[in-house]
């Protein structure tokens, strides 16, 4: 017995230690400063954890089928935005059933995702069973966190960078800079931008034309509910420099 209990003390000792860091890494990406900033940042680690760093990786690497349709960037985007925007929402309601609300949601077959005119079974086909696998067990982890821990710790532990949170993603901290600096270069206003990256944009080609028709809506989107702009939009602004965040935020 007496081992038992130097072995839960020890990881107490751990978990502790764990948040501890993970708080000290959220302060200094700006997450405490920001509005909601601790309960974005940990919907942004959810869904890394239980749905992007997962098997959907694999369906998004691989070649689309008969079955199968394509999952590109723009895609991603979209679903990871919106869902991203859906634990945002359930981490702020006292449902005590939030987090398996959750995991249906994710595993829905048949639900046409927001932006992208597809659904789980259209886009993950051949790889469900590995998926609906991987975002259980997360979300079973994540309910017993949420069981042992404080509710702001709980928080602090679904959204500490250990598995990649990135500060200038939907919602966290840096958002609001990159898409204002996306604006801004698409006015070709920065022209340090431009002269670094001019070359690679000719590349990437031109930015839809809706998007240059009204920079203003275009925006809002980008800042408030990317999924909205739909995945081929999306997939110009994926991987593209012109969203990088400005110097002055690095």
């Amino acid at each position: 017995m007496s081992g038992e209990r130097g072995e839960a003390r020890s990881a107490e000792g751990d978990l502790q230690e764990a948040l501890a860091w993970g708080r000290q890494r959220l302060e200094e990406m700006g997450v405490f400063a920001a509005d909601d900033g601790l309960r974005w940042a940990a919907a942004h680690g959810l869904v890394l954890s239980v749905w992007r760093n997962g098997p959907i990786e694999d369906a998004h690497a691989a070649r689309p089928t008969r079955r199968r349709k394509g999952l590109p960037d723009g895609a991603m985007f979209a679903r990871n935005t919106w869902l991203t925007r859906q634990v945002f929402d359930a981490l702020g309601s006292d449902d005590p059933y939030r987090l398996y609300r959750l995991e249906d949601l994710i595993l829905d077959r048949e639900a046409v995702w927001p932006g992208c005119g597809g659904t789980l079974t259209d886009f993950g086909w051949g790889f469900l069973g590995e998926i609906q696998k991987h975002v259980k067990k997360r979300i079973d982890q994540f309910a017993y966190c949420e069981e042992v821990l404080d509710p702001e710790d709980f928080l602090v532990f679904a959204g500490a960078p250990r598995i990649g949170t990135h500060v200038d993603h939907y919602g966290m901290p840096q958002w609001p800079a990159c898409v204002e600096a996306a604006l801004g270069r698409l006015r070709g206003e920065d022209q340090e931008f431009w002269r670094e990256w001019g070359e690679l944009m000719e590349r990437v080609g031109p930015a839809p034309d809706s998007v240059t028709a009204d920079l203003g809506t275009a925006g809002r989107l980008l800042l408030e509910a990317p999924w909205e702009l739909g995945s081929e939009i999306l997939g110009w602004f994926a991987w593209n420099p012109v969203l990088s965040r400005p110097v002055t935020a690095a």
